[in-house]
């Protein structure tokens, strides 16, 4: 089976970067324009694919995959086949039973780990996280499993929005804990949970994690530029709102209001400044922060709005 290649590789007959198709079969890289062979016998590195559909091919074909790739964080450890002979203490004669093949292993003793991982990757994939967090977050998971801490039962979807939000942290993307609670199955009331479940890995893993909980001090400007993002600000307005929270930070003034809080009054001050049409209900919309808290943190910088946005 031939197909095509993704680049143009240099052909010395034509004298030129030419299109080239793989053939499959005897692992040859042949040039397009005048047929000659370029690589032989190339190892493809790629998925192996079976079809289990119609054998008459064709671009509508069914193609499944055989194994998936390797997991860094689980063994992949295969199953062995012995020969196993029944009675072997019996006297081997006519009516001896013939050696049968049989599979060894058992149920797969990773199973709840792949399970955990495929609902962590899920999560992320609707919370719009990406794939270092996911990976970190799958890292957390498995030190805690190591350590026989992992809860079970209908908490489990919480436990895995910890470990995101550890994740989170660590990469220096904090999400806060509503964002993460709405990927659970009890919604926003997860919030406090979450926190639980966040103190709970701490006091688990502790410094012997290493990097892992290294998940260091959040400060308003983390939140910034997604906030930003969210409320469709251009440029110039997300870096005034960024200078403004480094000025909050450099100054050290004393607003006792948590980082996400701060940084959804700022981005509000911040569209309120530039004439957008943005209300205190569009921020907490776009941020997830409550109206209430929004307007109490924008009472306590509007003393400071001259140095924050001076």
């Amino acid at each position: 089976m031939h197909s095509a290649a993704d680049e143009l590789l240099y052909c010395q007959d034509c004298h030129r970067a030419t299109e080239v198709v793989l053939d499959h079969a005897t692992g040859d890289t042949i040039c397009t324009e005048c047929a000659l062979v370029l690589e032989a016998h190339r190892i493809d590195e790629g998925s192996e694919w079976r079809n289990f559909a119609d054998d008459g091919g064709g671009e509508d074909r069914d193609p499944s995959r055989v194994g998936g790739p390797n997991d860094p964080f689980l063994t992949n450890n295969p199953l062995v086949t012995r020969i196993v002979v029944p009675g072997q203490h019996k006297r081997q004669g006519e009516g001896a039973a013939l050696p049968r093949m049989r599979n060894v292993g058992g149920p797969d003793p990773e199973q709840t780990l792949v399970e955990a991982f495929h609902a962590i990757a899920d999560m992320a994939d609707r919370l719009g996280l990406v794939a270092t967090i996911r990976d970190r977050a799958k890292e957390v998971y498995k030190k805690l499993d190591e350590a026989k801490a992992c809860p079970r039962g209908k908490k489990r979807d919480v436990f895995f929005a910890a470990c995101l939000y550890v994740a989170c942290r660590n990469e220096g993307k904090p999400r806060t804990y509503k964002e993460l609670a709405s990927a659970t199955r009890a919604g926003a009331a997860a919030k406090k949970e979450i926190g639980r479940m966040t103190t709970l890995i701490k006091k688990v893993l502790g410094e012997e994690a290493g990097q892992v909980m290294d998940i260091g001090v959040v400060r308003a400007a983390d939140y910034l530029r997604r906030f930003c993002s969210l409320l469709g600000m251009g440029n110039q307005e997300m870096r005034a709102a960024q200078e403004a929270a480094r000025r909050l930070d450099d100054r050290g003034l004393d607003v006792r209001r948590n980082p996400e809080s701060i940084a959804a009054a700022i981005s509000y001050m911040t569209v309120q400044l530039a004439g957008a049409n943005k209300t205190v209900r569009d921020v907490s919309m776009a941020t997830g922060v409550a109206e209430t808290t929004i307007k109490e943190a924008h009472k306590d910088l509007t003393p400071h709005v001259e140095l924050l946005f001076g």
